[in-house]
């Protein structure tokens, strides 16, 4: 039994990102890009979520990027980047306890990855786009996951408190 609230936990969270990404698609893909479902990022740092949440946001990565405009190359890139920063956020859970200094790092980080998964590899190297395009994902991450992660973060924790 608790396999299938678990699978059901993944699907939820996968399918949720997707419909968030696709719902704001011309903001979603590009060289500047806000996706407002990166906030969901930061789910694994939440007490009660862990590894569903980061199945959940790779599978709900790859779901969102079969709209890509940048095709196949989103397929791979977009999953990796998301699996990679989430378990980066879920380190930082472990080491520094979904507090404050566990948002800022674990925030950072996923802001990072994505940066230099998507701005850097995939569209600088594959796609040449500018340097500069590294800092552009950056910013539109940091206003994803550090402020739309923030108010998430701290509006479950707060919840949870009660």
């Amino acid at each position: 039994m608790r396999y299938s609230i678990w699978s059901v936990r993944v699907a939820v969270i996968a399918a949720v990102y997707a419909a968030l990404t696709i719902a704001i698609l011309p903001f979603a893909y590009g060289e500047i890009q806000v996706r407002i479902s990166d906030a969901m990022l930061i789910l694994p740092l939440i007490p009660g979520f862990g590894w569903d949440a980061v199945i959940g946001l790779t599978i709900g990565g790859f779901l969102a990027n079969l709209l890509s405009p940048f095709g196949f190359y989103d397929w791979v890139f977009g999953p990796i980047a998301n699996f990679a920063a989430t378990i980066l956020v879920f380190a930082a859970k472990k080491v520094f306890r979904p507090g404050t200094m566990g948002f800022i790092t674990g925030s950072l980080l996923a802001m990072i990855t994505i940066a230099l998964i998507i701005g850097y590899g995939e569209l600088c190297l594959v796609f040449g786009a500018p340097l500069i395009t590294v800092l552009y994902v950056f910013i539109g991450e940091l206003i994803s996951i550090g402020i739309g992660g923030g108010v998430v973060f701290y509006a479950v924790v707060k919840r949870l408190r009660r």
